[in-house]
């Protein structure tokens, strides 16, 4: 670890490590300068050193990727030491900018930038980053990666650097970037793309003219990037367009495909921002925020639809959960056990049958099988039923499946060769998202004559359950007895078909 006053050799010079300029995710960065005090540059080392760990392995990863690239709004570097030899200690030498870093400059300002300030950086960060994107994929910007030097503003730290089309590094990775500015395909491990700085770069942009993130201090990056919608950049700063609004909104869509495809169209695009001058300036004006605003609409209407999909994913999930591990890995279980005891000659199987959209698995044995079926409730269970109202209109009325009152997540059945059966039924909890099992008994009434020759108990059809389950406790042609679910009851019920 390097110390104030510590010397280093570079370049065949001697250098003194003459101030700490801050520290990030993985090591400290000092500025250093000859025994004159005329020659300055940074140097970047690491806080602990392993060799060929992730630490060690991207710096090596920046100063590889780093040195291909030479323009004036990237910092140049200009030596490299593997620490593997003296001094033990492994360190990069870049530019110094001594301007400090485009977050101290952000934190520095107490009122919004016009306009044509915001432009001027712009077009710097967009000439940065078109000659890094020429060799790499950045994965890392922000405004703490974005120095200034007598005014230039210059990219810098390409430790996550990647080529273009590989596959972004997982999150267990440390430092696989920076979760305000992760676009929304780097957690989904997509390929990485000029698209994914770019979106980067878009937040970037809205923090500098915005002075604010696009999405405030959320407590999940993660869904804030797939699903939250930024207000528009003009709305939060007067002084900004509507058309620059646009660009900056563009570059932060969603989807990969609705953003630029290349830096200059980013450039032309603010340059003719510039252009809207004279007596048609408030028309174009408004057309623009009309555009905006159904723009954003339509990402708050996708937004919306995704945070639906993923809820409902998730508490299927959970059905699913509940069905396999708490019905079928206990009846698994004991066909496990069986097969201990019955031999090689007597095998009894457990399979799940496929090319259905229930989940079902059948239990065979000595050519007889039980059928084990699990339905998710949706739209197509509720119960539809007419009446007039008092216009003499005729109404639909759709009701959600309920047992004893509280709503029905699934159901299925467990059927015999023999025809005998029972029903499960899972139903909400007021205790948590899991449900609760009740098993249903049903057999005929003695009301009428048997017509559907099922000897009893038997289980009802997925079609039946959704007219029978509310007739539950009324007088029926069935009797249906409900109890909560005891496995070991299942158990012994398959147990006795066979």
């Amino acid at each position: 670890m390097f110390r104030i006053h510590d010397s280093v050799e570079f370049q065949g010079e001697g250098y003194i490590i003459s101030k700490f300029l801050g520290q990030g995710g993985m090591g400290h960065v000092f500025s250093i300068e000859d025994k004159e005090g005329v020659s300055k540059f940074a140097l970047k080392s690491l806080q602990h050193f392993l060799p060929d760990d992730n630490n060690h392995r991207s710096l090596i990863n920046e100063w590889e990727k780093a040195q291909k690239i030479t323009h004036k709004n990237v910092i140049c570097y200009h030596g490299f030491h593997d620490g593997l030899s003296d001094p033990k200690t492994p360190y990069l030498i870049m530019d110094l900018a001594e301007g400090g870093s485009l977050e101290d400059f952000l934190l520095s300002q107490n009122e919004f930038m016009e306009e044509s300030v915001c432009l001027e950086i712009f077009h710097q960060i967009i000439d940065g980053m078109e000659a890094v994107n020429e060799v790499l994929v950045h994965r890392d910007i922000k405004p703490d990666n974005i120095f200034i030097e007598k005014g230039i503003f210059k990219i810098a730290d390409f430790g996550l650097a990647k080529i273009a089309e590989e596959k972004t590094r997982s999150k267990t990775f440390k430092g696989w970037g920076t979760a305000p500015y992760i676009a929304p395909e780097a957690y989904r491990a997509e390929k990485n793309t000029v698209q994914m700085d770019m979106y980067s770069i878009g937040h970037v942009f809205y923090q500098i003219a915005g002075m604010k993130h696009a999405y405030g201090t959320p407590s999940d990056w993660e869904q804030a990037h797939l699903t939250a919608v930024a207000k528009a950049l003009h709305d939060v700063n007067p002084k900004i367009s509507p058309k620059v609004s646009s660009v900056v909104n563009k570059l932060m869509a969603k989807r990969p495909s609705a953003r630029f495809n290349k830096w200059d169209d980013v450039r032309q695009e603010l340059i003719s921002s510039i252009q809207n001058v004279g007596n048609h300036k408030l028309a174009i004006d408004s057309i623009l925020e009309k555009k905006i605003a159904r723009d954003l609409n339509a990402e708050k209407a996708l937004s919306e639809k995704q945070i639906k999909d993923n809820e409902l994913k998730r508490k299927s999930d959970i059905l699913n959960f509940q069905f396999k591990n708490e019905i079928i890995q206990p009846v698994s279980d004991f066909v496990g056990n069986f097969n201990k005891v019955s031999g090689a000659d007597s095998t009894m199987r457990i399979s799940n049958v496929s090319g259905m959209r229930d989940l079902t698995c059948e239990i065979s044995f000595d050519s007889k099988a039980v059928n084990i079926w699990f339905h998710k409730i949706n739209d197509s269970d509720f119960f539809s039923s007419e009446a007039t109202d008092i216009w003499g209109e005729r109404i639909l009325h759709k009701t959600k499946p309920t047992l004893n009152g509280r709503s029905v997540l699934a159901w299925g059945g467990i059927e015999c060769s023999d025809k005998t059966g029972l029903n499960i039924v899972l139903v909400s909890s007021d205790a948590d998202e899991y449900g609760d099992w009740y098993l249903l008994k049903n057999t005929h009434s003695g009301m009428v004559r048997h017509q559907d020759n099922r000897p009893d108990p038997f289980a009802f059809t997925n079609n039946e359950l959704v007219k029978e389950i509310r007739l539950v406790n009324t007088m029926h042609i069935y009797n249906t007895n409900v109890t909560s679910l005891d496995i070991e009851h299942v158990i012994t019920f398959i147990s006795a078909a066979f």
